[in-house]
């Protein structure tokens, strides 16, 4: 049970640090030319998030927290219905980050090719966490961007 939780964190942590790399990326490249925010947003990643109007907080808020509300229906047991020296458990039927979002239809239906890219998906998000980190550690070391 513990190891299916550390999977799930990691499995999390994967997809965000995925997204925060793209984020890098793209940010940084569409600086002033871009029809968000006015194309007011400039500089290193790392500086973009307090230039965002206050506005788009609540809205990232609201997306985030609806996210954490479905994952922690989906995947954990009830509170009230756990034991109180065992908080956070995962769902006996659950799959770590398989929360039946799939608008593309990507999964496979073989067991063996799902399993697959389950551990593509957990090699891609190490990787993209040790890029974000790597992101992270150079613009504040020379405040330039990527």
């Amino acid at each position: 049970a513990l190891l299916k939780k550390y999977g799930e964190a990691e499995l999390t942590h994967g997809r965000v640090a995925m997204l925060a790399v793209l984020g890098f990326l793209v940010g940084e490249k569409v600086e002033g030319s871009s029809f968000l925010f006015d194309s007011q947003i400039s500089g290193p990643a790392i500086t973009h998030i307090p230039q965002v109007p206050e506005g788009f907080w609540a809205l990232l808020l609201l997306s985030i927290g609806a996210t954490e509300q479905f994952r922690a229906e989906k995947g954990w047991v009830d509170p009230s219905e756990t034991p109180i020296d065992a908080p956070g458990m995962l769902k006996a039927d659950y799959t770590p980050g398989d929360l039946g979002f799939d608008p593309l239809g990507l999964k496979p239906e073989d067991p063996e090719e799902f399993r697959e890219m389950q551990t593509k998906e957990l090699q891609n998000g190490r990787l993209a966490m040790l890029a974000a980190a790597g992101f992270l550690a150079q613009e504040a070391t020379d405040g330039k961007g990527i």
